[in-house]
């Protein structure tokens, strides 16, 4: 491969050091033409001849041209085989050391020369034998040299090079270097220290430090660590600095070979740095370096020596958290972190709950504690949620360690509102109460809620539950929702109820006044709030659930507080919900067990099987507590629910309806069918009643009519709960008493449930439309109740019909029922839910009509599917519009659907198309709007052959209302023109358009030109782009680096090309800086943007025609360019653009498609006035810009009337285009 492919394209190109490039390179390629034997110039050049050729002639070369066979050279040697670099290496390395040494200043021949350099010694054997020759280690001598250039470009260079030297050594486990840059390291110290002064060649080696330490071996690493560490407390703050940020580095990345030793001291050294106060005031810009350091550091030194570890800890702890106290957030953050990650990994809970008691621990949880004094105020936002983190990080363990820190926390939330703002940073009482509730849920989540309570209690001798502890009781809900240790029945039965039935005793007492009676009431329903918190988690249902069963049945029956009932039955609801998904979960693992499934990945096995330890035993036994007491639950939510009106109490009647399903589940099942019964004796009952007393008219009895007609609706409820659990025969005896209400609308909320009792009878038993004379009974029901299906019921019935189809495809065919009953009767109802406003509904009724068109196929495949076709064609004939668009609608649903497999709909199309384009000529948009999705759909399917007899029609039909004024039609007709303009070219089809409309085919044309021209260019810029990615690291890279006129020649084509650009661009009212190359520009300044920064609008001037240098003329007054004046009026780009809109709204007018001219009787465009009058253009100057003044008139002005015609919706454009002129250009000059 030739390594110069890319280069040779830029041959004789504008770039000049491309170009002289490819110069030197030409007559390179004469020169190895002319010393091959027979002068044979097809075969193609070998990387090796270009190897030997070129370092001839930069060993020969003038200084003019050797940058040039520098970088030829650099781009060779990567296909110059190892063994030829190895051999010859020697010369190589004198040649480009003389090279190196005669360059000087020029950067450009350091960087290619220092690039061939390290190439060549990246392809020697990277072994300590072969590392041991002289030359090899003069050479990277060499380059350590340039990586402490003070050119920056150059020292970068150094650094690439070296770093992939020691890279490689590193991969192949050689340590030959590492020895060589500590030794080249000491000498520069050791100069360093005679001198005094010379501080920048110590930033420039540290700097290069910083990239080496992590590749260097472990005693080099560990003596240059100690020489680092005398400069963390320098003078000099670069150094400083730079130090910090090598040893952050080193103690960062995973490959550095750190020993317990070294990490040791480089711990110790930056604790002695913070403590010596060199550091400015633990705020400066190495406090995120000294805090990430010695965490880093030791958590790498407890993997290797845990003991050395834990004696550091205490240090390392309060040297961190000293950090928190600064006023810095980004340092407050990086101190939380870092804290929490060394206590992690190095004061594990083991650890904790066996050697809690020492010394060094006594001391860190010492630091702990003090984070929550009033000396870290600022920095409590990161404090507690640290406290919080470690709290769930040490669990039951953090008693009694971290006591003190709770109470604390608990303490600090009381007195919120008494503790003091900070100047700056304050956070409010509200915010700072969050945080302490944030530290103590998490306590609560850790220690459990009766080891939490017994830490801080909430009881009180006189206020039972105590005032200032009372915000615990919203912090024990949330917490015990989510916490992981499971929570006990217990702990509500021995502890929450007592203090409930205090404070509900308490308020019954006659000597409290009804305002405390009132606080012991609401303070009962907070303890009753916490039930179901404990039941989501609940660990011991089997023991403690009978001790409370009969408390939590009186709770719900206690008129006094309706509260209860909910909160009780969410618990139980929580309880019957933990039983039902440890059931699934040993299903699930039962299966797996029998199925003998593999398992891929192991770990994740591990992980779904201790997800919660599952006993099978124990599931027995909570389910049978449970199911103990439904006989004693179920009557009582049967009576709650027919106390409520179910349209109304929504939320809370479906709160007792899921409770009631849920020990539905559990119960026996002749508990289940009894209860079933009677609520269906109840439903008969009241339906019959209600029935008669309409029939009776008395004014009397409206009332009692609702009360029933309430009464049949929660039986119906009740009846849904239960309907999951109930055999066969009462499924058959609720359809029996549901049927009637098919066919009643009278009563739109009974028939929607009736509705939702099919769905729900299909869903849970499936076996019901198994029954053929089910099927067909539920078919007939379905047909004759087509007309007095109620809006609210459509839903539910679409869902049914849904069944009612999939059990016909299941079913054989036998008396032609669908065919002859059930799709020719709903087709019509089908098509005109496909028009309905709620999407889901016409989803599910589009799914609804592919499924019949897929069931009529299945009967008959050769007919069936033609059939239904005609069914849906039926719809085109009708009266309304909205009927006949839905079949068009449906129409293009079925052709989408079986159009490109079913070869009948293929043949049936053109007829298809022909039929539905009559339809263009009406005047109902819902209809045209379908029409032209079937003519876009027909497009995509007829092959053009067939399409173009239909051509006319299709134009002529469009065109009737691309040229309609406000319509909504114009962008989807003008589509479906460029279809057919892509299909039969522009030609074909503008002989079909009449003579006035042929203009919009060649507007069309020529958008579609410029479009494809702009793909076709964005496409060879993407392929550029690509191949410039491709190449960089080859050529690209040197590219960027050459020499500073070739830069300069680069910078200015930039320019010219971006000037370019820019002149094809609306100017816009940024802001952006304005730039000169000969001055540095300091943001810094508190002036920087009044000096440098101006509206992009006045963009365009050079500084030389800056407002400082106005001239003047022969009689002294000044000369105003007219630039500003331009302008003001909007620039010649706003000028280009009215005369663009004005020649498009003519061209427009004569093909008959402005929809905004107003004419007159006469047929002629009424002109409106560019000037109202109030804009100030009257007082513009004809032959120069700025105002003049008019004798006898006033000052030159302009104002903006307050017209009420233009507050109109339809004068909304004109009244942009007026305002828009003063008011955009006003802003632009700000």
């Amino acid at each position: 491969m030739d390594p110069f492919t890319e280069l040779r394209k830029h041959a004789g190109g504008a770039h000049p050091q491309k170009a002289k490039l490819n110069v030197v390179l030409a007559a390179i390629c004469d020169v190895i033409y002319e010393r091959r034997a027979n002068g044979d110039r097809q075969a193609p050049i070998s990387p090796t001849e270009y190897f030997a050729a070129l370092m001839t002639a930069l060993d020969a070369a003038s200084d003019s041209h050797r940058q040039e066979i520098a970088q030829l050279l650099s781009m060779v040697l990567p296909e110059v085989p190892e063994a030829v670099l190895r051999g010859k290496f020697a010369a190589v390395a004198k040649c480009l050391t003389t090279v190196l040494q005669e360059a000087g200043d020029d950067a450009a021949l350091l960087r290619s020369a220092s690039a061939c350099l390290a190439l060549a010694l990246l392809a020697q054997e990277p072994s300590a034998t072969a590392w041991a020759r002289p030359e090899l280690l003069r050479s990277f001598q060499l380059l350590l040299t340039l990586a402490m250039d003070s050119r920056p470009k150059v020292r970068k260079a150094g650094h690439k090079w070296t770093m992939d030297i020691l890279e490689l050594h590193a991969a192949k486990g050689c340590d030959a270097l590492s020895t060589h840059i500590a030794s080249f390291a000491e000498n520069v110290f050791a100069s360093s220290k005679k001198d005094g002064k010379d501080d920048q060649r110590l930033v420039l080696l540290v700097a290069f430090l910083k990239l080496a330490l992590p590749l260097l071996q472990r005693k080099v690493v560990a003596s240059l660590v100690a020489a680092l560490a005398k400069f963390l407390d320098a003078n000099s703050k670069t150094l400083r600095l730079v130090t910090y940020e090598a040893l952050d580095a080193l103690s960062a990345a995973p490959e550095s070979q750190l020993t317990a030793d070294a990490l040791r001291k480089l711990v110790i050294a930056v604790l002695d740095a913070q403590s010596s106060g060199s550091l400015e005031a633990q705020g400066g810009p190495v406090a995120i370096y000294a805090v990430r350091i010695p965490s880093q550091a030791l958590v790498r030194l407890a993997t290797v020596n845990a003991e050395a570890a834990r004696e550091l800890l205490p240090r390392v702890v309060s040297a961190v958290c000293s950090h928190i106290a600064t006023d810095n957030d980004r340092i407050q953050r990086q101190a939380t972190r870092s804290l929490l990650t060394v206590l992690k990994a190095t004061l594990t809970p083991e650890v904790l709950e066996t050697e809690g008691t020492f010394e060094d621990v006594a001391r860190v949880l010492a630091s702990l504690q003090s984070l929550t004094s009033l000396r870290f105020q600022g920095a409590w936002s990161h404090v507690f949620p640290l406290i919080g983190e470690l709290f769930r990080f040490y669990g039951p363990v953090s008693r009694p360690a971290l006591e003190p820190i709770l109470v604390t926390c608990c303490e600090l939330h009381e007195a919120a509102d008494q503790l003091p703002q900070q100047q700056q940073g304050g956070k409010s009482a509200q915010t700072l109460s969050q945080l302490f509730a944030l530290a103590a849920g998490a306590a609560v989540e850790a220690l459990g809620p009766r080891a939490f309570l017994e830490i801080v209690p909430i009881d009180h001798p006189t206020e039972i539950v105590s005032e200032q502890r009372a915000w615990l009781l919203p912090v024990f809900r949330d917490a015990l929702r989510v916490t992981q240790r499971g929570c006990e029945l217990g702990f509500f039965a021995d502890v929450v109820l007592p203090m409930a039935r205090a404070c509900e005793a308490g308020a019954r007492e006659a000597s409290v006044t009804p305002l405390q009676a009132k606080k012991l009431q609401t303070r009962a329903i907070q303890l009753w709030t916490l039930f179901p918190s404990v039941c989501a988690r609940a660990v011991d249902i089997d023991t403690h659930f009978k001790k409370i069963a009969k408390v939590l049945a009186s709770a719900m029956a206690d008129k006094r507080y309706p509260e209860l009932r909910l909160a009780v039955c969410q618990g139980l609801q929580a309880l019957v919900k933990r039983t039902r998904a440890l059931q699934k979960s040993v299903a699930r693992r039962y299966q797996r067990e029998t199925e003998d499934a593999e398992v891929e990945d192991a770990e994740e096995a591990e992980e779904d099987d201790n997800e919660e330890q599952l006993d099978e035993t124990k599931l027995a036994r909570d389910r049978a507590a449970l199911a103990k007491y439904s006989g004693r639950y179920l009557p009582l939510l049967l009576s709650f629910v027919e106390e409520l009106d179910p349209e109304k109490d929504t939320e809370r009647a479906q709160v007792l309806l899921d409770t009631l399903e849920g020990f539905a589940s559990l119960a026996e099942a002749e508990l289940i069918s009894t209860t079933f019964k009677k609520v269906m004796q109840k439903l008969l009952e009241a339906t019959t009643e209600a029935k008669r007393v309409e029939a009776e008219g008395a004014g009397s009895n409206s009332k009692r009519a609702t009360k029933l007609r309430q009464i049949s609706h929660a039986q119906m409820a009740l009846a849904l709960a239960l309907l999951a659990h109930v055999d066969d025969a009462n499924v058959a005896l609720l359809y029996r008493v549901i049927k009637p209400y098919l066919l009643d609308d009278a009563d739109a909320p009974m028939q929607k449930r009736s509705y939702a009792a099919l769905v729900a009878i299909c869903d849970s038993h499936p076996k019901f439309l198994s029954e053929e004379s089910q099927l067909q009974d539920l078919t007939r029901a379905i047909c004759e109740s087509l007309l007095t299906c109620s809006v609210p019921a459509k839903k539910m019935r679409l869902r049914v019909l849904a069944h009612l189809i999939r059990a016909l495809q299941a079913q054989p065919a036998t008396d032609g029922l669908a065919e002859k009953e059930l799709v020719p009767n709903l087709v019509g109802e089908i098509m005109l839910c496909t028009k309905e406003a709620n999407g889901k509904a016409r989803e599910a009724a589009f799914e609804l009509l592919v499924a019949m068109a897929m069931l009529l196929r299945a009967r008959d495949p050769q007919n069936g599917l033609m059939e239904f076709i005609q069914m849906v064609l039926g719809g085109l004939a009708a009266r309304t519009p909205h009927m006949r668009s839905a079949a068009v609608i449906c129409l293009s649903r079925l052709v989408f659907e079986f159009g490109r497999e079913d070869p009948s709909i293929a043949q049936a199309m053109p007829l298809l198309l022909k039929t539905v384009l009559m339809l263009l000529h009406e005047k109902a948009r819902e209809v045209i709007k379908s029409v032209i999705g079937f003519m876009k759909l027909g497009i995509a399917v007829l092959p053009k052959d067939q399409l173009e007899q239909f051509l006319p029609d299709i134009i002529n039909g469009l065109l009737v209302w691309i040229g309609e004024s406000k319509n909504r039609f114009r962008a989807k007709t003008r589509i479906i023109l460029i279809k057919l303009c892509r299909k039969f070219g522009y030609e074909h089809v503008a002989a079909l358009v009449p003579e006035e409309d042929r203009a919009l085919i060649r507007h069309i044309k020529k958008t579609k030109e410029r479009e494809d021209k702009k793909k076709s260019e964005l496409a060879a810029e993407a392929a550029e782009r690509r191949a410039a990615k491709k190449n960089r690291d080859a050529f690209e890279e040197f590219m960027a680096d050459s020499d500073d006129e070739g830069d300069d020649d680069e910078a200015a084509a930039m320019q010219v090309l971006k000037r370019k650009k820019d002149l094809h661009k609306k100017h816009k009212g940024g802001k952006v800086i304005r730039e000169d190359e000969d001055d540095i520009m300091d943001f810094l300044d508190d002036n920087a943007a009044v000096k440098n920064i101006f509206s992009s609008q006045r963009g365009g001037h050079d500084d030389d025609e800056s407002d400082d240098e106005l001239q003047m003329s022969k009689d002294g007054r000044l000369i105003i360019p007219g630039g500003e004046d331009d302008d003001m009026d909007g620039g010649s780009d706003s000028d280009d653009e009215d005369k663009i809109k004005q020649d498009v709204a003519s061209q427009l007018q004569r093909m008959g498609l402005n929809n905004n001219g107003k004419h007159d009787k006469g047929g002629r465009a009424k002109r409106k006035r560019d000037d109202d009058g109030s804009s100030g253009r009257e007082y513009r100057a004809k032959k120069a810009g700025g105002d003049i003044k008019k004798k006898g008139k006033l000052e030159p002005y302009a104002y903006i009337p307050l017209d009420p015609k233009l507050m109109a919706k339809r004068n909304k454009r004109e009244a942009v285009t007026r305002y828009g002129g003063s008011v955009g250009k006003r802003r632009g000059k700000k």
